[in-house]
This record gives C-alpha cells, structure tokens and sequence, in this order.
C-alpha cells in the first residue's frame, strides 16, 4: 500500500462521520468494524512520445545560395545530434557534403519568350466586328443598287448610335438616304474598339517587351542545387489504457481527486510502489516504438476504497482523498439497489394502469 492510501481505521472512520452528517437518526448506527472494504488501485496518465523522420531530397533555389550556416553529413542515417540540436519544435535542415554546385538555367539569361504573345510584343486582332445594331443583317435595305451585299471596307468605321431601332441613316455604300444601319451605315461590321481596326493590340502581360522573367530562376539566369537532409521529431501523444477501471458511479466525481502524480523521462525507472498488475500493464504499453528517440510519462493514481454495510446490500460507499488531502466519502446505490428499484418504480407503473383500466 501506498503511503498516501487511506487505512481501514480512516476508511471506516469517513463512513462513520458521513452517517452522522447525512443519516436517517431513528435508525441505530452500524457496526462499522463489521464493514466489508474493498480496495481499487487506479494507474491512469499519457505517454508522449518523440518520434524522429529523416528525409532526403534535392532541392533547386534561385541565384545564389548560402549554405554555410547548415551542419554536413555523409549519411544521413548516421548522423548524430549534437547537445543543441533539437528538431522537435524546429525540423534541422542539412546539407550532404559535397553536393553544393551553381548551375546555369535552361532560360539563359534571366528570361523567357512571353507565353500570350510569343514574343510579337502584341497579340492579333480581328480588325472588324459584326454591328451590334443590325447583326449584320439588315445593315442595307438596297442590296441591288451596290452589287448585293457589302463587303467591309478597308477600314471599318466607328461604330455608331441610334436612339431608335427603326432609325436609318444614308447607306456608305449605295449612299441611298434614310436605308441603311446607323451602327454600320451599311457596311454590316464597324471598327474593333479594342485594336482600333489595327489588327494588334499590344501585350500587356510583358509590357511590349516579347519576354518575361523565367519563373524557375526568378530572373537571376542561374540556381543554386544541393542534397537537403531533414531531421524532424513529432510529439505523439497516448492514453494509458488503465488496468483498473474507474468505479462507474463515480467516475466524474474522481476527477476532483487527489491523484498522485509521477513524470518519468525516457530513462527514467517505474514508480518503486507500482503493483506487479500496474507495472506489468505499464511495460507492455512503454515498450519502445520505432523512430522514438525520447518520451514523457505521466502517471496518476488514486486509491477508491468501495465499502458495503452489513445487513444493507443496496447501497455502498466510496472513500477516496479529494485534492486537498482529506478523505471524501460518497454514497451510491449498489447494483442490486438499483435492479430492486427499477422494479418497484416498473411494479408501481403497471399497478396505475391497471388502476386506470379499471375506472374505465
């Protein structure tokens, strides 16, 4: 036994001041020498593991690189980590050695022929566009007096208004009056707003220039290349799986407990007062993974005493210490407690509608 857990005299001496507090006075006080205590040891707490990933990769950064700063190696797997070395919240970057070289990029100078206007400096332009007045349909109501349907000139013109549809102006190509589109004046397309009819419009995506800057070398012409190791440690965390569970009736109440607690380190020996159940429950959940380089144990316990009165089997008792160090005592129906008054409550449920059967 621990010397934190309560002691059978202390034990019954809480269940006697509890009674006293809180029970029924015409009744006489038990015996509590004749108390039946039963002892539960509960072990509960986390392992937090740190466990290590050792990756390697080439890696490719515009212009020139410093290195300098980063630790070596030859084989990653074999490389140890000095007294400052933790990649736990910070993963350690290195460099294989000898791997380090400048290399020019593939784009030669900095910059690449520009994809939206392959290097014209401008992007073409369909001069002319369908008049948005007459669809190009009706842009002429006489076709005949200038060949059938007008071909678009040279130069489209200007797109034009009307404040009504069914507006005519002079057509430009038979120059009949009042019989042509106002938007085309009988042409059937008008000018392009975006080229100005000039069948170019200049590239903005490179400013007129035919290249932009190479995305792979940010425009320095060159990369620097190296092997990059990684070593990073990554905090897993477990519940210990308790090899006693908590009493179900007052399973939140524990909470507030005065649990004891350990925090072991990695090389660190189980409590000396462990049981040999919660130590061989421990060993197999602390057996070492793989990658783990370092661990945190922290272990709780917490002594529940459970305590029948004789000649009373439908309720228990439960002492344990409460934070403060002072044993708290509470009383719970047992298990056969609670069947027998599920029955009597089902037994009463029945007999009042059996009762309101019968005044109907």
């Amino acid at each position: 036994m621990a010397a934190d857990d309560p002691s059978d005299e202390e034990v019954r001496a809480a269940i006697g001041a509890h009674l006293t507090r809180f029970g029924r006075r015409k009744h006489p006080a038990p015996a509590l020498e004749d108390l039946l205590l039963t002892r539960s040891h509960l072990l509960e707490g986390t392992i937090t593991r740190r466990v290590e990933d050792r990756t390697e990769q080439t890696r490719h950064r515009p212009g020139t690189i410093g290195l300098s700063d980063r630790p070596t190696y030859d084989v990653l797997r074999d490389y140890k980590l000095g007294p400052g070395e933790s990649p736990l919240d910070r993963p350690l970057d290195l460099v294989k050695r000898g791997t380090v070289h400048l290399r020019s990029c593939d784009c030669g100078n900095g910059r690449r022929q520009c994809a939206d206007c392959r290097g014209m400096t401008y992007r073409p332009c369909e001069p002319a566009q369908v008049c948005t007045v007459c669809q190009g349909v009706a842009m002429c109501t006489q076709y005949l007096k200038h060949g059938g349907l007008p071909s678009t000139p040279p130069r489209p013109p200007k797109p034009g208004k009307s404040g009504r549809p069914d507006e005519r102006v002079t057509c430009e190509g038979c120059h009949t009056p009042d019989s042509a589109c106002p938007g085309c004046r009988g042409w059937g397309k008008v000018r392009c707003p975006e080229c100005a009819a000039t069948g170019r419009i200049p590239c903005a995506a490179c400013s007129r220039t035919g290249s932009v800057k190479c995305t792979t070398c940010e425009g320095h012409g060159s990369l620097t290349s190296w092997t990059a190791g990684r070593i990073a440690w990554t905090r897993q965390s477990k519940t210990i799986t308790p090899p006693v569970p908590r009493p179900r009736r007052i399973g939140s109440e524990l909470d507030a407990g005065g649990w004891r607690e350990d925090l072991l380190d990695t090389d660190d020996s189980l409590p000396a007062d462990l049981s040999l159940d919660q130590r061989t429950a421990l060993e197999s959940q602390l057996r070492r993974g793989k990658d783990e380089r370092e661990r945190q144990v922290v272990l709780r316990r917490l002594t529940v005493v459970t305590a029948r009165l004789p000649g009373s089997p439908h309720q228990e008792f439960y002492v344990f210490r409460g934070a403060d160090g002072r044993l708290r005592t509470v009383r719970r129906l047992s298990d056969e407690g609670r069947w027998k008054a599920s029955v009597i409550a089902a037994g009463v449920v029945a007999l009042a509608i059996l009762v309101l059967v019968l005044i109907r």
